[in-house]
């Protein structure tokens, strides 16, 4: 099935207003030039790393002092550490957020203005887990880390509704988690929000080449440099990295979100239309003309707050 097919075939959701074209333009072109300048296909992972520590990390103080009644917590799991952020009186759910950065940067810290959008507009308390990351600690190291820190959860909060998400790599890592839980019987969330996620490092899909004109920041090379980082001695079709390959089967109800423009369009595709055959409520929300995890990276845009009204409508139907 195309693009174009899958668009007409699924509920599109990314019609909501849209924002001016010169607003959305500016916003676009900026977010490519300041993705590819910080972080280029074949920089070094710990240099890449070190950039997106100082451009995203925001200390809890300085958001205290903006939003004085944003709570924080520390937690562990196993030997990691794990903080919640709590954006609202009275949370409904929980909601585990495995962040993106390609498997090798990232973190709870500069996470944490993304966690505190996911509470407040999810009416979640919002966990962040602190996972291994690339290249010292190779596939599977994450998803290890990721079955580690739901279990501590669901022993720190049980009967509450809980979700999982995540975006980019973290998408990818969700849903290999869900697969994972599955599998060993564990108990899955109730459902799952997975935003321009990472699901297929063997590159397969047709949108890698369709969309590298049209992607300000993603291309082949930064797909297969930034694989291999994380895969080590792991086949890159292995569904524990690439679970787009993984039967779906029995996974809970799942909202995809993707731009139409990026070279992972296919990663999120493919995930839908497999999890449709296998009987798994799944629903496809592609933003037009938006790029790689939009709803996060440009929330000032329409087109990601319609995409929000999505993803609180997903949530709240299940709380």
């Amino acid at each position: 099935m195309t693009k174009s097919e899958t668009m007409q075939a699924t509920a599109f959701h990314g019609m909501g207003p849209e924002s001016p074209a010169w607003k959305r333009w500016v916003s676009v072109q900026a977010y490519g030039l300041v993705t590819r300048r910080l972080f280029p296909a074949h920089a070094s992972p710990v240099t890449m790393r070190a950039r997106f520590e100082r451009f995203a990390r925001t200390p809890r103080e300085k958001l205290q002092r903006k939003y004085p009644n944003l709570v924080f917590e520390d937690h562990g799991f196993g030997d990691r550490e794990m903080e919640s952020v709590q954006a609202v009186e009275a949370p409904t759910c929980v909601l585990m957020h495995l962040h993106g950065g390609a498997y090798f940067m990232g973190s709870p810290a500069s996470y944490r203005s993304r966690s505190m959008r996911l509470s407040y507009r999810c009416n979640a308390e919002v966990f962040a887990p602190d996972y291994r990351l690339a290249p010292e600690h190779p596939a599977p190291a994450a998803l290890e880390d990721a079955l580690d820190a739901w279990c501590e959860l669901r022993r720190l909060r049980p009967d509450v509704p809980m979700f999982v998400s995540g975006d980019s790599a973290g998408g990818g890592l969700a849903l290999a988690l869900m697969v994972a839980l599955r599998d060993q019987r564990l108990p899955l969330p109730d459902g799952a929000v997975l935003f321009s996620p990472w699901t297929d490092m063997s590159t397969s899909g047709e949108s890698i080449d369709d969309n590298d004109r049209s992607d300000v920041w993603l291309s082949r090379a930064h797909c297969e440099t930034w694989a291999g980082h994380y895969l080590g001695d792991v086949d890159p079709r292995d569904p524990r990295v690439s679970p787009v390959f993984a039967n779906l089967e029995g996974l809970p109800p799942m909202l995809l979100l993707v731009g139409d423009q990026e070279v992972l369009f296919d990663d999120a595709r493919q995930v839908h239309e497999k999890a449709l055959a296998a009987g798994v409520t799944s629903t496809l929300h592609v933003g037009r003309r938006m790029q790689h995890d939009w709803p996060l990276t440009l929330p000032w845009l329409h087109e990601s707050r319609d995409a929000w009204s999505s993803i609180a409508a997903f949530v709240g139907r299940a709380c």
